[in-house]
């Protein structure tokens, strides 16, 4: 996989991951925020008339709900659509005013028994003396106990309204969309900016390097990169210094062939002076027919590679076979008869045994007697 590839695949699982994370986060934080401002709104609403109920409570602590009370209660449930039912309660549970009137009156064991409060919110709220918010129906509504207190604190009565939670959750649902919406702009942004920065800093360059790296060639062991202060120019530094290594062992090596040729010539040059005959022509050739040593004088202007067939021309057809046949027959010793130079000679040829993958056939070329 390419550089290029890996990046867009973490860059996508690591965004991914931060805005399913940040997505639980801003859920719960929209959530706590309108939820609270729900139950704050319908607290207020409440308070903002409790002085008057709590007179009404405190001149009637007990029985039906007077005609004050109940226009309050029923304006609480005629201006705000929010609100699905209430129950107005007496301090000791029983039941103050409701939109039924056949409930009016009431304990709170019997109206829990008949119709059932959808939660303990009530009794949370008397004992604590504090507005309680408790979530039902699937997370649908709130049942909200909100205590009406005297001047010494004692609960004088309580509002236990159902409140839903459908605006709230509208307005979380958008404003989700709303983070679901920034964060892809967010991702798009710092993604295209990332992969400009990884397309001029990183990519191109290594491009450009693999593009010097192969033009690099083993006649010119030079790498044309532009030098860079960063990590990728270290790398392009590293690269010339291996090329320069390589030089400096090349030479080694030329000069350390050059040496063995200089000594192997001097080697058949004894061989030849002790094994062939006087006037004879002997020569020495490789595996490409290509001239390393002979006892007489070649004068080649111009060439510093000396080929078989710059000495023999092609009316001596019969040398040539006579090495192929020798290339084909190692370590066999092969023979002809050909005229070199007005002389009829006899052409012995032979392979010599492979020595470390060094190939040589030596040609002798000796006057007939």
């Amino acid at each position: 996989m390419k550089l290029t590839a890996k990046w867009i695949l973490w860059f996508v699982l690591v965004t991914v991951y931060a805005a399913v994370i940040g997505g639980l986060f801003y859920y719960n934080l929209f959530k706590f925020v309108f939820d609270k401002k729900l139950q704050n709104e319908m607290v207020e609403m409440v308070r903002y008339r409790a002085s008057s109920l709590v007179q009404q409570l405190a001149s009637r602590p007990k029985g039906e709900a007077t005609f004050r009370e109940a226009e309050i209660m029923k304006g609480l449930v005629r201006n705000d659509d929010r609100i699905k039912s209430l129950v107005y309660l007496n301090y000791d549970g029983s039941v103050r005013w409701h939109e039924n009137t056949k409930f009016l009156g009431m304990s709170y064991s019997d109206y829990n028994n008949s119709v059932g409060f959808d939660t303990n919110s009530v009794v949370q709220a008397i004992r604590d003396q504090l507005p309680r918010a408790i979530m039902f129906g699937k997370g649908d509504y709130y049942d909200m106990a909100i205590p009406l207190l005297a001047k010494d604190n004692m609960v004088a009565g309580v509002v236990n309204v159902t409140v839903s939670r459908e605006n709230a959750k509208k307005l979380i649902h958008s404003s989700m969309i709303r983070y679901a919406i920034g964060a892809l702009i967010m991702i798009a942004l710092i993604g295209g900016v990332l992969y400009l920065f990884l397309l001029l800093k990183i990519i191109r360059p290594l491009g450009a390097l693999k593009d010097s790296v192969e033009a690099v060639s083993m006649n010119h062991l030079v790498l044309e990169y532009p030098e860079r202060s960063d990590e990728i120019g270290e790398v392009g530094r590293s690269i010339t210094s291996l090329l320069e290594k390589i030089k400096e062992d090349r030479k080694g090596l030329e000069n350390v062939e050059v040496m063995s040729l200089e000594n192997e010539k001097r080697w058949w040059k004894s061989i030849f002076a002790v094994m062939v005959p006087k006037g004879a022509r002997a020569m020495v050739v490789d595996e490409n027919n290509n001239l390393l040593y002979a006892n007489f004088e070649v004068n080649l202007p111009g060439k510093k590679q000396v080929h078989l067939l710059d000495i023999f021309d092609s009316r001596q057809q019969e040398i040539i076979q006579v090495v192929g046949e020798a290339m084909e027959n190692p370590t066999k010793v092969l023979r002809s008869t050909v005229v070199n130079k007005n002389v009829q000679c006899v052409v012995k040829a032979v392979q010599l045994p492979d020595d470390a993958g060094k190939n040589r056939i030596v040609l002798v070329l000796e006057p007939e007697k």
